[in-house]
């Protein structure tokens, strides 16, 4: 029997984002060229500190990418792109993680 989305846990659901973005040629486009991670945030419309903060990005790391003083590596390039292709899922995950620890 599958499970319904609702009953995957936080890891199936985050491996199964993962997935989908090796899948998609315009993901795998990202890695070879690097990744705009200014573009990403202002293509969801969030200012630096709500980017951060709802995936979990240290504020000053997330303005060294944006300014090119530094490159994520490949692991968040790789969670970059999970976000670019599912905002809303990754955001909710994460939010109903946050909750559930407090």
């Amino acid at each position: 029997m599958t499970k319904s989305k609702i009953e995957k846990t936080l890891g199936e659901q985050i491996v199964e984002a993962m997935k989908e973005a090796a899948e998609n040629p315009k993901s795998m486009t990202v890695y070879r060229r690097g990744i705009d991670v200014k573009s990403i945030r202002k293509t969801l419309k969030m200012k630096q500190n709500e980017f951060a903060k709802t995936y979990g990005f240290n504020l000053e790391t997330l303005r060294k990418w944006e300014q090119g003083a530094h490159v994520p590596d490949q692991a968040v390039t790789s969670y970059l792109s999970c976000i670019v292709l599912r905002p809303k899922l990754i955001a909710t995950l994460l939010s109903k993680r946050t909750s559930e620890a407090v």
